[in-house]
């Protein structure tokens, strides 16, 4: 039976193996490197920062900001316990104002970043960024003075335009194949587990609403159909349309917002600016499954200049407009993300603390033999990828994922034409990661598969 590896337990074997696998002491010495991370500070992600500390890390060169809407103080508490460097949110004192605030707290954390740099013999500053926020407000006092790399998780972080005027290399993570097809069903699924609890999902024929036809709208809408409900979908890409048979699609997005009661964003985009207040004919609900407060940033607006009342940016919403209740739920931010320190159960997660670790790792050896290699956008190198799917198949919720997709990553080749970004050979991270390590796994994974 496949073992489920709890957090109590102080590892994650992923990362463990990793840390195993590659030789970095003999490359770098990770105490003049810092590192600056926004992350959502989950239990997980002291998982990865310890990892980072038995490669050799300094605390005192690891500075991190979390999110208000994810943060967990449990987490907090033990990162400065640590010795690392913690950056607190400023309060948020209205509703679609989080953007704002979260660039002056990091263009402030920047701030003091630097006069902790100046006292220290720092050769390399590692950016570890969810969102792209952190990568896109690097002052020039910090470009102009330090060697920089970056690696970027997620897709909206990639998008930003400031990305292109960046003056060193990111990683990308966001594109890697294992995470946009073994990550995001484990994300769905964590999205829906949430939503049983403030959603009557037991009830059928609920009409729901599913914009954004990506890999979590996608699980969304594989979730919901499995339950029986009504669903009707809109992405911006009309090809995406044809994907389920037992779906409505439309190619208008106001023929959705007309005809669903429970409406899930999961575009990364303000999905409310066709939304036209005087239309509104039922009771809605609105459930956002990505990032920050984007999904619905018009309608919170709209909120908030009819005195929506609140004590918290992160409660549940809820006017009235034409009699009918308009509900949006966690203010608007992810329902997945409550600041109760596990989003994704860690034995499956730790496939994500994995890729990023990976990508740490390919950033820093990037910037010791490529450092000319400006503004280049390389590909998670396809060798870190299969050998973390190897090692996360033993422990990981494999059910959600088609086999196919697994045995993919047996395939370098494969795992290539999935993912983007500049591909660079590296012969280091090939014969430390070498796919051998997927192939004699592969017969557990065809064991335990489902």
């Amino acid at each position: 039976m496949k073992k489920k590896y709890p957090f109590s337990d102080k590892e994650l074997p992923v990362l463990t193996s990793i840390v195993e696998a590659f030789p970095l002491k003999e490359i770098v010495c990770l105490e003049s490197v810092a590192f600056v991370c926004v992350q959502h500070l989950l239990f997980t992600t002291l998982n990865l920062m310890d990892a980072l500390l038995q490669l050799g890390a300094c605390p005192d060169n690891i500075h991190v900001m979390g999110k208000p809407y994810s943060t967990c103080l449990q987490v907090v508490n033990q990162l400065t316990a640590k010795g690392c460097h913690y950056y607190p949110n400023s309060p948020q004192k209205k509703i679609g104002d989080f953007s704002g605030c979260f660039v002056k707290d990091i263009k402030h954390m920047w701030s003091e970043v630097y006069s902790h740099l100046k006292k220290k013999k720092i050769k390399l500053v590692l950016i570890l960024d969810d969102g792209g926020s952190c990568l896109a407000n690097i002052p020039n006092y910090i470009s102009n003075n330090y060697s920089l790399v970056g690696v970027e998780q997620t897709t909206s972080g990639l998008a930003d335009i400031r990305m292109r005027q960046l003056s060193f290399p990111v990683i990308e993570v966001a594109s890697s194949a294992a995470k946009q097809l073994v990550e995001s069903p484990m994300i769905a699924e964590a999205v829906v587990n949430k939503l049983s609890k403030v959603l009557p999902m037991g009830q059928s024929r609920l009409s729901c609403g599913v914009i954004g036809l990506g890999a979590i709208g996608n699980v969304i809408i594989q979730k919901l159909l499995s339950l029986n409900h009504q669903v009707i979908t809109f992405d911006k890409d009309s090809e995406k349309g044809q994907t389920f048979f037992k779906t409505l699609y439309t190619t208008d997005i106001k023929t959705l917002f007309a005809k669903s009661e429970y409406i899930f964003g999961c575009t990364g985009e303000d999905i409310t600016q066709s939304l036209r207040i005087k239309d509104i004919n039922s009771n809605k609900t609105f459930i956002s499954c990505s990032s920050q407060d984007k999904e619905f940033l018009t309608l919170l607006k709209v909120f908030e200049e009819h005195n929506c009342k609140y004590d918290n940016v992160l409660d549940h919403l809820e006017c009235l407009f034409n009699d009918y209740s308009v509900k949006i739920y966690r203010g608007g931010f992810p329902i997945n993300l409550d600041n109760s320190g596990e989003s994704v159960a860690a034995h499956d997660i730790q496939l994500t603390r994995g890729l990023l670790l990976g990508g740490v790792l390919q950033g820093i050896l990037y910037a010791t033999h490529y450092s000319k290699q400006a503004n280049k956008r390389y590909m998670l190198h396809p060798a870190i990828q299969s050998f973390v799917v190897a090692h996360w198949i033993s422990y990981g919720s494999t059910s959600l994922i088609p086999l196919h997709i697994l045995q993919g990553f047996q395939d370098l080749a494969w795992v290539k034409r999935h993912s983007r970004g500049m591909e660079k050979e590296n012969e280091l991270i090939t014969q430390s990661f070498h796919y051998e390590n997927f192939l004699i796994r592969a017969p557990l994974l065809m064991s335990n598969y489902g």
